[in-house]
């Protein structure tokens, strides 16, 4: 990964809902020799015969921007999340996240609100950063978070100590759980 924020770090070459310009859509704009130009060009110029409009219009129909969490954090949440994480005692993160279940649990739960919010162009990603990004980003950078006891080469913390959960409480279904919708 890059020490440098890239812009045009979405799988597709640009950020949710903003299609990157075409080629031919730049050779135009070069043409132009001053402002009184710009009324020479029209939609039919482009080049481009597909209805981009329309795919802008409803980026839910085109499914999720990326295509899971993995994804999601190497692209967008790492580049865009930046901290001294490294002999900061302050902040404590591990490498090797995606071998934690608590971070694994996290970082789909920010890449799913994500996915959601980005459809928002209004105040979803300004949602997204507080009331989903931070929140959890904090709960795994806090020094008593799951990366606590782990080292720069990895170290597992153990589960939540339980004793046996009865086999009738795990064979539950939804349906019979008391957190079930009526």
């Amino acid at each position: 990964m890059s020490d440098e924020f890239d812009l045009d770090a979405g799988p597709n070459g640009s950020w949710p809902g903003h299609a990157p310009p075409a080629d031919d859509d730049l050779d135009d704009l070069d043409d132009l020799d001053d402002l009184d130009d710009l009324d020479d060009l029209d939609d039919s110029d482009t080049g481009d015969e597909s209805d981009t409009a329309g795919e802008q219009a409803d980026p839910e129909a085109r499914g999720p921007y990326y295509p899971n969490a993995y994804r999601f954090f190497a692209d967008f949440l790492a580049p865009a999340y930046r901290r001294k994480t490294i002999d900061h005692p302050a902040m404590r993160w591990c490498p090797s996240w995606f071998l934690h279940p608590e971070a694994r649990a996290r970082v789909d739960a920010l890449w799913r609100a994500w996915e959601y919010l980005r459809l928002d162009p209004a105040t979803g990603m300004s949602v997204w950063w507080k009331d989903h990004a931070d929140h959890h980003m904090s709960r795994l950078l806090s020094p008593d978070g799951t990366f606590k006891d782990c080292t720069p080469d990895h170290r597992q913390i153990h589960p939540l100590p339980s004793i046996t959960i009865p086999a009738e409480l795990l064979a539950l279904h939804t349906a019979d759980s008391p957190v079930a919708p009526a």
